[in-house]
């Protein structure tokens, strides 16, 4: 039997390092955090905020975490949210873990020019 704790633990403290304003550890075990995602203001300085709340399965990340709206605010009609997740086939490509993506710092790199002609960059 696979033990994957410790690829659970490793994610979560990466989301925390990423998200630390808006992550919250709810509980350890099973794994359990909230990730707040508020909008930007807009015409009416109005923002639209809502909690997600993820547990992760025994299995995960080889299978999809199973989420929740927790809370929110301002936001009158959650079904586009509560849909969306129907929507979302679940593909191993999703739950990627991190120890297999390759990322590199790019800024050491001396051909690195974000604004060069042909990059993604937006002016």
């Amino acid at each position: 039997m696979t033990d994957y704790s410790k690829e659970q633990r490793n994610e979560l403290e990466a989301l925390e390092s990423i998200y630390p304003d808006s992550f919250t550890v709810l509980s350890e075990n099973p794994p359990s955090f909230t990730i707040t995602v508020t909008s930007e203001a807009g015409e009416n300085d109005e923002t639209v905020q809502t909690t997600l709340k993820f547990t992760y399965s025994e299995k995960y990340p080889y299978e999809p975490p199973p989420y929740e709206i927790f809370s929110q605010e301002n936001l009158e009609d959650n079904g586009f949210l509560e849909d969306a997740g129907n929507n979302v086939e679940a593909d191993e490509s999703l739950f990627q873990e991190l120890d297999d993506l390759e990322l590199e710092d790019v800024k050491d790199d001396s051909d690195y020019n974000p604004a060069a002609p042909g990059s993604d960059s937006e002016d």
